[in-house]
């Protein structure tokens, strides 16, 4: 067989692999001239630790924990939030007003714009603090704090001069009122007021309550009609009222006046029954936490007679009312231009001290007569204050930590030859989350000063 010639590619790789046997000697022959390494060495034993101590192992195990070293700061115990502490102590007068005239009342019903402004002045001047019905309804259920004496402006039926005469000075002072309004008279004609300026009252420290639907003795209506007829007119005039006005002013409407005052045991229940949270009535009489909801008392102002006014705000004791009183302002002052009477605390003051040191200095005031001297204290009544003649200053020891964020104090005397006591009245506060700090406990005394009676009598009850 003959053979082929071989081809190029076979010339090329014999030559190839001739190359690299040539290379392997010179390989040999390089390794000889580097430098040799060092025999490798086996690596030490690993050390071997002594043993833990019992002392060691609880460290250990300390140190081991979660969030040992984290990076928590302590900064002491955190306060806690302080409990609600419930004042039932509180005396709030309702009053109420009917219709008012620019001067001469025509009638019982009616107020006149000078006098209704000079009583809104006098509650101003005296500092005794005019709350809305809803505050009052709180504190009845237990939800929050009252003052300790105040009072609520309720204005029934729905008279024009509601909105004319007693609106403006009502928003002049800033005091909420309720408005007790019933439905057939609600924009009707005559001088009743209209939908929208009663929205526009309700919009501006008004609430709203229901005085029935037709403004009829309730109770006396019974005589007129059949049990069943009567039974379907009263559901009526306590439900249709409630749903009508809130439907009408889109508010809700929690209270009711019965008209008149006329009621009886079951038209108490009845309208406590239709979801109201209290009704109303025209017995003059100071309400407290105990008072029946369904039959708070109200003092009807009858003309420009300012005597149920008097009674309404004889929160001082002894039958004193504000009326029987002139005011001193808190910052009045002589005419060199000194303080009239100076007051610790300072009125308005924010202090944490819950058993303060009462103080009035009279001494810019001149001679005045101590046995005219009383003091009430918020929470305390009319107390037992010391008066030291010489420097005319009334003290009063605080005998039981303040409960609540306030304090309201009055004070009223009479100058010698006056025909009438003066009465300044002023508020302070309590920090009573710093009162609580371990600092303030410690700067508060440890035990009420001794209190003494003011020369030469004692104050009057």
């Amino acid at each position: 067989m003959k053979r082929r010639p071989p081809s190029l590619f076979h010339l090329a790789t014999l030559i190839a692999m001739a190359g690299l046997l040539m290379l392997v000697p010179a390989c040999d022959k390089l390794k000889e001239l580097l430098p040799k390494q060092p025999p490798q060495q086996e690596a030490p034993p690993a050390p071997v630790e002594n043993p833990l101590t019992a002392e060691e192992e609880q460290l250990q195990k300390g140190m081991e924990g979660e969030g040992t070293f984290s990076a928590k700061v302590d900064f002491g115990e955190v306060p806690k939030a302080l409990p609600f502490e419930l004042n039932r102590s509180s005396v709030v007068s309702i009053l109420l007003y009917h219709d008012f005239v620019e001067r001469i009342p025509r009638n019982e019903m009616m107020v006149s714009k000078g006098v209704f402004r000079a009583q809104m002045q006098a509650l101003k001047d005296a500092n005794i603090p005019v709350i809305p019905m809803s505050d009052l309804l709180a504190w009845k259920k237990g939800e929050k704090n009252i003052p300790e004496a105040a009072v609520v402006i309720t204005l029934d039926d729905g008279w024009v001069g509601v909105h004319e005469i007693a609106y403006p000075i009502l928003k002049e002072f800033g005091y909420p009122f309720t408005l007790y309004l019933y439905k057939k008279y609600v924009g009707g004609a005559g001088r009743s007021m209209t939908v929208d300026q009663i929205k526009e009252m309700l919009a501006n420290g008004g609430e709203l309550g229901s005085h029935s639907v037709s403004h009829q003795a309730m109770a006396q209506m019974r005589r007129s009609k059949s049990p069943e007829q009567y039974q379907a007119w009263l559901h009526d005039e306590i439900h249709e009222s409630k749903r009508w006005l809130e439907e009408t002013f889109k508010l809700p409407c929690r209270t009711f006046a019965y008209p008149y005052g006329d009621k009886n045991a079951d038209i108490v229940r009845q309208v406590m029954e239709a979801g109201y949270d209290a009704a109303v009535t025209v017995n003059p009489q100071k309400l407290n936490w105990d008072t029946h909801a369904g039959e708070l008392p109200r003092f009807t102002q009858l003309g420009d007679q300012d005597a149920n006014f008097r009674v309404a705000t004889s929160f001082y004791g002894g039958g004193k009312s504000i009326a029987d009183s002139r005011f001193i302002k808190t910052d009045a002052v002589n005419e060199q231009g000194e303080k009239l009477v100076t007051l610790k605390p300072e009125p308005n003051a924010t202090i944490a001290d819950r058993l303060p040191l009462i103080e009035a200095n009279l001494a810019k005031i001149g001679p005045i007569i101590p046995e005219t001297l009383v003091l009430k204290v918020g929470g305390f009544g009319t107390v037992l204050a010391r008066y030291d003649p010489n420097t005319q200053v009334v003290s009063f020891r605080v005998p039981q930590k303040i409960r609540l964020d306030s304090c309201n104090v009055m004070l009223s005397f009479r100058r010698q030859g006056a025909d009438k006591d003066e009465l300044v009245s002023w508020q302070f506060k309590i920090d009573k989350k710093a009162a609580y700090l371990p600092q303030a406990a410690e700067a508060a005394p440890s035990a009420p000063a001794p209190q003494s009676p003011a020369p030469p009598a004692s104050p009057k009850a």
